[in-house]
């Protein structure tokens, strides 16, 4: 927990860089540093996002999200006091740590239990969110009110110094026995890969694999997002003409899941 609390301050004085810089405006004010979704323990897959959502904090209605449907800590404090306030350390600490729990996590993103999106993918490779076998992460630990992609500047921040040392710290505290990086874009970022492949069945479905340059940690590098619209590839069709909208649905998933894993296990021996 120490170690924990120590990433976490360090996260908290970055967005204070953060909310003094021309980024400030893209930042939800008020929204804690997400350091990851799930409870870590050892041996875990970690599967690397971009950051995390406006909806995490917000309902639909744009209220902020409290009592039972609040999913991380929400900051009322300036940031000063919060990185002074043991308890609220502890309590952004405890959320995070419980988001697979109680049927808090956005399933609309991560999937239900026997569901599709990201954990039916994982499903397929053998893993879970809701067995603790898997924790997600995000490259920036920071929400934003517009999506990174359409920040002329989000890519920039992500990939600041500080940023880096604060994803390549939270990777080193987990200890996963594996990788999984989502976004062809994210990938770029990571160095080690150096094996490219498509599945034959799902040829759309590009992924690379190799080690992490610094930690030696297997990596899957997807060029794809199943957790997203036509899961990342456009609203288009492969080879075979089948639409990709129809690789978001759970059956597929889980053969792509499947497929790859079965490649990734070649790869890694």
């Amino acid at each position: 927990m120490d170690q924990a609390r120590v990433l976490l301050q360090d996260a908290i004085r970055f967005q204070q860089a953060l909310m003094t810089s021309s980024f400030q405006a893209e930042l939800i004010d008020g929204a804690s540093p997400v350091l990851w979704y799930g409870r870590p323990t050892e041996q875990q897959w970690l599967t690397v996002g971009t950051n995390p959502s406006r909806g995490e904090f917000y309902e639909r209605d744009g209220t902020v999200r409290s009592g039972e449907s609040q999913k991380f800590y929400w900051c009322d404090e300036s940031l000063d006091t919060y990185l002074q306030d043991e308890s609220a350390l502890e309590a952004t600490l405890d959320y995070a740590a419980t988001y697979f729990e109680g049927g808090r996590a956005t399933t609309s993103w991560f999937g239900k239990p026997g569901g599709a999106k990201l954990e039916a993918l994982l499903e397929g490779m053998g893993r879970s969110f809701y067995d603790g076998s898997a924790l997600h992460i995000d490259f920036f630990k920071y929400a934003t009110s517009r999506q990174m992609g359409q920040l002329r500047t989000g890519r920039q921040w992500m990939e600041h110094p500080t940023s880096l040392d604060l994803l390549e710290r939270t990777i080193r505290y987990v200890t996963p026995s594996r990788l999984i990086v989502l976004g062809w874009d994210n990938c770029a970022a990571f160095n080690g890969f150096t094996h490219h492949e498509r599945l034959d069945a799902y040829p759309s479905a590009r992924f690379e694999l190799g080690y992490h340059a610094t930690l030696h940690v297997p990596m899957v590098g997807l060029h794809f997002k199943p957790s997203e619209v036509f899961v990342g590839l456009g609203n288009g069709r492969d080879a075979f003409g089948l639409h990709h909208g129809s690789y978001a649905k759970r059956e597929h998933l889980i053969r792509i899941g499947a497929a790859i894993e079965a490649s990734a296990r070649r790869y890694f021996g």
